[in-house]
C-alpha cells in the first residue's frame, strides 16, 4: 500500500489546462460576491465578529448559538484575503479576534475557549474542545501574520500552555477536551492541530512549532496510518487503538485528501518525506471515495464499501487541495481530479443560492440536506480558492 505510483517532478510548474480554465470562475466568485457578502451580510454588526449562518437568500439568521470555531475559521478567511489583495478584510479579522479574545476565552473564568455562546452573549456550551482550540490557533497565527501584533502569539502561546497542561494525553496527542463528551478519541482536532502548527511556523519562522507539528505527524504515521488499508482512521480507543464502531472502521475521503495537503506542506517545510502516505492516502480516497454521479462522498468503510453516501461541500474542496499539490508533485490524473471537484462545487454547491453563498450537503438522489448556509464552509471553499492561485497563479 505504500509504493509510490507516479514520478516526482517537484520544481517544474503544473500545467494542469483543465483546472486553468476553472479556476477564474472560483477566482471570482471569492473576491467578486463571496467575501463581499460575508463582509456585509455575514458580519453581526450588533454582537461583533461573524453571523453562524446565513439563509439561502443571503439574510442572517441570528437565533443560534454562534461557535468559536466560524469566528476562528472566517479570521482566517479575512487575513488572508487582505494578504492576498482581494479584499480590504483587516478590520474584519481585528474584530473576530477581539471576540475570541475578549468574549470566548475564559467567560467563566477558568482557562480555555469555551465551544459556543448564545445570542444574547451568555454561555451557550462552555465546552473546551480540542477541535475548536485548532482553530483558534489557526486564526491567530492567521492574525499575526496580518498584523505582526505580538498579543496574538501571546495568546497562542497561552492557548498550546493550556492544551499541554490539562489537555493531554500521556498516550500520545490530546484528548478530546475538557469535559470529554465519549470515550472516544479522533483523528480529527490533531489534524487541525497540524494545521495550526504548520501556520504557526510559516507566520513566525519559529522552529518550535514545526517541531510540535512533526510531534503530530509521528502520530499520524504510528496510529491514525492504517497500514494494512493505506487509509485513515477516524475512531480510536482511549489506547489510541482503532475503535471498530458498528457502522464497521469508516473512512472519510475528505479527510484523507486534507492530509494529503497538509503533509506536502510539512514536508517542504521540514524535509520529511511524506510521499508514500501521501500515496496511500490519495489511492484509497481516489478509489473508493467517488460515487457514480462524480462525486465525493462522506463516507466510505475501510474496504472501500459506502458507509454514507450523502455529499458535503468541504471533502470536494479537500480534494481540489490535494490535487492541487499532487500536480506539483507531477501526478498524472491530478488535473482531471481537481477539475471534477472544481465542477461539482461550480455547478452544484455554488449555485443555486445568493451570489457568493452555497448549498452544503445533498442526499445520494441530490435532495438538499441544509436548509441554510453555514459559514463555517466558507474556510474550506476560500483555502481551495486560494491554494489554485498559489499554484495557478
Amino acid at each position: 500500500m505504500m509504493a509510490s505510483s507516479h514520478l516526482r517532478t517537484r520544481g517544474q510548474a503544473p500545467v494542469m489546462p483543465q483546472m486553468r480554465a476553472l479556476y477564474p470562475r472560483l477566482r471570482s466568485w471569492s473576491i467578486d460576491h463571496a467575501l463581499p457578502l460575508w463582509a456585509k451580510a455575514g458580519r453581526d454588526t450588533l454582537r461583533g465578529g461573524f453571523h453562524e449562518r446565513l439563509s439561502l437568500d443571503g439574510t442572517p439568521i441570528t437565533n443560534v448559538a454562534r461557535r468559536a470555531t466560524v469566528q476562528a475559521r472566517q479570521t482566517y478567511v479575512y487575513a488572508q484575503a487582505h494578504l492576498l489583495g482581494w479584499y480590504d478584510g483587516k478590520a474584519l479579522a481585528a474584530d473576530a479576534v477581539e471576540l475570541l479574545l475578549t468574549r470566548f476565552r475564559s467567560p467563566d473564568g477558568k482557562p480555555g475557549y469555551v465551544f459556543s455562546l448564545a445570542p444574547d452573549g451568555s454561555i451557550a456550551n462552555p465546552a473546551r474542545e480540542t477541535y475548536a482550540h485548532a482553530f483558534v490557533l489557526f486564526a491567530l497565527a492567521w492574525y499575526y501574520r496580518l498584523t505582526r501584533d505580538t498579543q496574538a502569539l501571546s495568546a497562542a502561546d497561552e492557548l498550546l500552555a493550556f492544551l499541554d497542561e490539562q489537555v493531554a494525553e500521556l498516550r500520545g496527542g490530546f484528548g478530546e477536551g475538557l469535559p470529554a463528551s465519549d470515550d472516544i478519541r479522533r483523528q480529527n482536532p490533531h489534524m487541525h492541530l497540524f494545521e495550526a502548527m504548520i501556520a504557526l511556523h510559516q507566520a513566525t519562522g519559529d522552529a518550535r512549532y514545526l517541531a510540535r507539528g512533526a510531534e503530530i505527524f509521528g502520530l499520524f504515521t504510528s496510529r491514525f496510518f492504517d497500514t494494512q488499508t493505506g487509509s485513515l482512521i477516524e475512531y480510536l480507543d482511549q489506547d489510541l487503538a482503532e475503535l471498530r464502531t458498528a457502522a464497521g472502521p469508516l473512512r472519510e475521503p475528505g479527510h484523507h485528501y486534507e492530509w494529503i495537503w497538509l503533509m506536502r506542506h510539512f514536508e517542504r517545510l521540514s524535509g520529511r518525506r511524506v510521499g508514500p502516505h501521501a500515496d496511500a492516502l490519495y489511492a484509497h480516497a481516489d478509489r473508493f471515495g467517488w460515487d457514480a454521479q462524480g462525486f465525493v462522498v462522506d463516507e466510505v468503510n475501510a474496504d472501500g464499501t459506502v458507509a454514507k453516501a450523502s455529499r458535503r461541500a468541504w471533502p470536494h474542496t479537500e480534494c481540489l487541495k490535494a490535487n492541487l499539490v499532487e500536480a506539483e508533485e507531477g501526478r498524472p490524473e491530478a488535473d482531471a481530479r481537481c477539475a471534477a471537484a472544481a465542477s461539482r462545487l461550480l455547478d452544484t454547491y455554488l449555485a443555486g443560492t445568493v451570489a457568493g453563498g452555497w448549498r452544503d450537503h445533498f442526499s445520494p438522489d441530490g435532495r438538499l440536506l441544509v436548509d441554510y448556509m453555514p459559514a463555517s464552509t466558507f474556510y474550506h471553499v476560500f483555502c481551495a480558492v486560494a491554494e489554485a492561485e498559489r499554484v495557478l497563479g
